[in-house]
């Protein structure tokens, strides 16, 4: 008496499993972001605390940013940019002023302090940078306070 194995079975399984697998074969990066860093100076001093915004200029394009501290930026690949021109606009921040003695809840708060980085950095930028696909994507911005 012979024995037959079917292996029909056997191959669907594992072409199922195969199936299965596959999705996660691909490129955990499928648009090429790439990683992007720098320095941001005002008046020729690090800028001590701030933000700093990439938003594309082509249509559909993927927007990225990342805080600024001590002068310093750096937005990792996973979160950073695909090859690309973008728009770049820089925002300091400023520690609130301390609370007067006896400020009770409901008081008039002291003004906050008003941003000392020019409009032509952030609302009104016309600043941009070029991501390689490529490379070290390296932007450093050295910004003064006057108008060029």
């Amino acid at each position: 008496m012979s024995c037959k194995i079917n292996y029909r079975p056997r191959l669907f399984v594992i072409g199922c499993l195969l199936a299965a697998i596959a999705p996660g074969c691909g490129s955990n990066n499928p648009l090429g972001r790439q990683a992007i860093s720098g320095t941001v100076q005002f008046k020729g001093v690090p800028l001590e605390h701030g933000s700093i915004d990439f938003a594309p200029l082509a249509p559909g394009g993927v927007a990225s940013g990342a805080l600024i501290a001590k002068g310093k930026y750096a937005i990792a690949a996973d979160q950073g940019l695909p090859a690309g021109k973008y728009q770049v606009a820089i925002i300091d921040s400023q520690e609130a002023p301390p609370l007067p003695p006896g400020h009770m809840p409901g008081d008039k708060l002291p003004p906050t302090p008003k941003p000392q980085i020019p409009a032509e950095w952030n609302t009104k930028s016309q600043h941009t940078v070029e991501v390689k696909p490529r490379g070290a994507n390296k932007f450093d911005f050295d910004i003064s306070a006057t108008k060029k």
